[in-house]
């Protein structure tokens, strides 16, 4: 008799303590995707999928409330329109997405235009009005890892918000349908140890919804 209830004496001790190492981690989980905020950008993430949750939905990484935005990962295309190596096009029967350079729109730490790069845009304007008539114009803008990450973003957003002003007044797209989206070194391409890395990852995207 003594040893029946021994062992259900271990057995209950074994139960609350698995109960409790689970609530842990639950509380682990819930804590981690809690801090993952639009002010660092940090986004919780599962493995299999870079913008989703654990759960598999698809996380609002700037916290816009269209989390269906941060799936951009489309493939790379090539269009005649554009010259090859000025910039990357990406495209999907949703969404067109236009990536330029730093080295094409700006001078180190600068958020205003170079002239040169005002035939890019112009193209991209056009191509903008093809496809969408009316929809939604995203301006992403994105840096390296050097300097402080709350400068990088100021400088992502001041660089997002000239392209923004450009495209409105010299692309014929109206202002309300443009949001500017400052990711700062939150999301690089490629490496921020080489300088080939750093380069790839200062970048300004334009995302747009077709229509």
């Amino acid at each position: 008799m003594k040893k029946t209830i021994l062992y259900l004496v271990l057995a209950v001790t074994g139960l609350v303590s698995a109960c409790n190492t689970v609530d842990e981690k639950t509380e682990a989980t819930v804590d981690e995707a809690t801090e993952a905020t639009a002010d660092t950008a940090v986004t919780f993430q599962n493995d299999n999928a870079p913008d989703s949750a654990a759960d598999g939905t698809i996380v609002d990484v700037d916290a816009s409330g269209d989390a269906d935005w941060n799936n951009l990962d489309i493939a790379t295309e090539t269009w005649e329109m554009f010259k090859v190596g000025d910039l990357e096009v990406r495209s999907n029967e949703d969404y067109s997405v236009y990536s330029l350079d730093e080295n094409i729109l700006f001078d180190t730490d600068k958020a205003v235009i170079r002239k040169g790069a005002e035939e890019d845009l112009k193209e991209i304007s056009n191509s903008i009005a093809e496809r969408s008539k009316n929809g939604a114009v995203r301006v992403y803008g994105y840096t390296d890892a050097r300097g402080s990450a709350g400068y990088n973003k100021q400088l992502a957003e001041q660089r997002a918000e000239a392209v923004k002003n450009w495209l409105v007044k010299n692309g014929n797209i109206n202002a309300s349908r443009i949001s500017v989206h400052p990711v700062g070194e939150a999301k690089p391409t490629a490496t921020n140890e080489t300088a080939k890395g750093r380069q790839q990852n200062r970048r300004v995207e334009i995302a747009v919804r077709n229509s």
